[in-house]
C-alpha cells in the first residue's frame, strides 16, 4: 500500500490495481472566494491516468470541488468510479451521477465494501455532512478522518469497526470563524489539536499524517484569521508526547508499507516557507450589493425554509440583526415571523456585521450561511446572539428537514444514516448538538 499527498485534503492511496484519490481540489478559490490553496497540487484534473476511484468525504467545496471534477477529461472519467457516503439525502449522489464518470457508488454506512484486488473500504457518516474512510489491504489500514468532528463515543465505535490503524490522516486547521479582528483569546485552534489528540488515543495509529489544512484565508475580510492558523511547527510541538509517529508530508511526498517514507526535502522547512509568505499573497475583495436586492433574496430564502419546519422549532428562531458595513444599514432576518426588512438600528445594537456581498451570498444560496460561517467573513457584535435561525437554514441546505417526512421515513438510506448518527441527529435537530 502507498499513500501520496496530492493537495490539501487530496491523497492518492494505491494498492495493486486500485488507485483511490480523495477529495480533489486542484484550482481556484472556495467558500465564496474566501479560501485559497497555499501549496501547489502535484496533479491536475488532466493528469489522473491510472486513478480508478475518487472518494468524496462531504459536500464542502474544498472536498467536493465541482470545477475540478468537471475538468477531468471524458476519456479519464470513463475509467473512474466516484464513491460517496449513503447520506440522508440523495441530492449529492444525484449531482455526481450527472458528471459523466464510469459509475457512482453510494457506500453503505459503517460496513466494509470490496473494491477489488486486495482492497476494501469502510465509510461512516459523522454529523450531518462529514464522513470518514478506512482503506484496508494486506499492506495495512489507512484511516482518513479529513475534518470530521468526532465525539469520543463515536470514535470508540468506529475504532471497533475498523481495527488496527497504520496511517491516520487528519486535519489540524481552524475551518470556520473563531474570532473578530483584534481578539486575543482564541480557543478554536486549540480545540482542533485536542480533536487530533482524541483521534490518536482512540484509533492508536502507528503513524499520524496531518493534512487537509494547507490553505490560507484569502479575503480582505477574513485575512486576520491567518494569525491563528495552526502551523506544522505548532502541531509538532503540541503533539510531541503523543503515542504515534507524527510525520508531515509535502505535496508529492509519500509513505508505503514496503519502503516507508519518501520525502522530497524536509516537509517542515518547505511548509515553514509557505506559511511565512501568507501576508504577501493575493487577497480578494468584492463590490457592494444594493440593500433592496439583499432584502429580496433574504425574503426568498425565508419563504423557502419556513414551510420545511414545524412551528415549535420556528418559535425558537429569534430574529438576527445584520449590520451591513459598506451600506451603513441594518437588516432584520426573522425566520420566526417570516420577514426580512430594513430597520433603524445602529451597529452596536446588531448581532453580526459583514459586507453586503457576504450577506448576498448567504441569502442567495441554500448553503450560504454555512459558507459564511466557514469563510469567517463577519464580525460578531453580540456575543450572545442566538443562531437557531441560521441552524435551521443549515439543516435546510443539508436537505435535513421535516417536509416529506413520511416519505423519507420509508427510505432505507434515512434509517441507515440516522442509525449511524443516532446520538448526533437529535441534538442537531434540537440545536443542542
Amino acid at each position: 500500500m502507498k499513500v501520496t499527498l496530492i493537495s490539501h485534503a487530496s491523497a492518492l492511496i494505491e494498492d495493486g490495481p486500485i488507485a483511490l484519490l480523495t477529495d480533489p481540489w486542484f484550482m481556484g478559490e472556495v467558500f465564496n472566494e474566501s479560501w485559497s490553496l497555499l501549496c501547489p497540487p502535484v496533479l491536475t484534473p488532466t493528469t489522473l491516468q491510472g486513478v480508478t476511484h475518487i472518494w468524496i468525504s462531504h459536500e464542502h467545496p474544498d472536498h467536493l470541488h465541482f470545477p475540478t471534477l468537471r475538468a477531468i477529461p471524458a476519456d479519464q472519467k470513463t475509467n473512474i468510479t466516484l464513491l460517496y457516503q449513503r447520506h440522508f439525502s440523495s441530492r449529492v449522489f444525484e449531482a455526481l451521477t450527472s458528471l459523466g464518470f464510469r459509475q457512482v457508488i453510494e457506500l453503505p454506512q459503517g460496513r466494509w465494501f470490496d473494491l477489488g484486488g486486495d482492497v476494501s473500504i469502510l465509510c461512516r457518516s459523522v454529523g450531518t455532512l462529514d464522513s470518514l474512510l478506512a482503506v484496508r489491504s494486506a499492506g495495512g489500514t489507512v484511516l482518513n478522518v479529513n475534518d470530521c468532528v468526532i465525539t469520543p463515543g463515536v470514535a470508540r465505535a468506529a475504532a471497533r469497526s475498523i481495527g488496527t490503524v497504520d496511517i491516520l490522516l487528519t486535519q489540524f486547521f481552524i475551518a470556520n470563524w473563531v474570532g473578530n479582528p483584534g481578539d486575543s483569546e482564541i480557543t478554536g485552534a486549540d480545540e482542533v489539536l485536542n480533536q487530533v489528540q482524541l483521534y490518536i488515543r482512540s484509533f492508536k495509529p502507528r503513524v499520524t499524517i496531518p493534512f487537509a489544512s494547507f490553505i490560507y484565508f484569502g479575503h480582505d475580510e477574513n485575512r486576520h484569521m491567518n494569525a491563528w492558523i495552526n502551523t506544522p511547527d505548532r502541531v509538532c510541538e503540541d503533539l510531541s508526547g503523543a503515542t504515534t509517529q507524527l510525520q508531515f508530508l509535502y505535496n508529492g511526498d509519500s509513505w508505503s508499507s514496503q519502503h516507508g517514507f519518501c520525502l522530497h526535502g524536509d516537509p517542515l522547512e518547505r511548509y515553514r516557507a509557505d506559511f511565512q509568505k501568507i501576508a504577501n499573497l493575493p487577497y480578494r475583495s468584492h463590490l457592494s450589493y444594493p440593500r433592496d436586492e439583499l432584502i429580496e433574496l433574504g425574503q426568498r430564502l425565508v419563504d423557502e425554509v419556513r414551510p420545511r419546519f414545524p412551528r415549535f422549532l420556528l418559535r425558537e428562531a429569534a430574529p438576527i440583526h445584520f449590520y451591513v458595513v459598506d451600506l451603513d444599514a441594518a437588516i432584520r432576518f426573522d425566520l420566526r415571523e417570516g420577514t426580512v426588512e430594513a430597520e433603524q438600528r445602529v451597529k452596536s445594537e446588531c448581532d453580526l456585521a459583514l459586507h453586503s456581498q457576504a450577506l448576498w451570498f448567504a441569502f442567495k444560496f441554500p448553503y450560504g450561511f454555512g459558507t459564511l460561517e466557514v469563510s469567517g467573513r463577519y464580525t460578531r457584535i453580540n456575543p450572545k446572539v442566538k443562531k437557531r435561525a441560521l441552524h435551521l437554514c443549515h439543516l435546510y441546505a443539508a436537505d435535513m428537514h421535516f417536509q416529506g417526512l413520511g416519505r423519507r421515513l420509508l427510505q432505507r438510506r434515512v434509517w441507515s444514516f440516522c442509525w449511524t448518527n443516532r446520538h448526533q441527529v437529535l441534538g442537531r435537530l434540537l440545536g443542542t448538538g
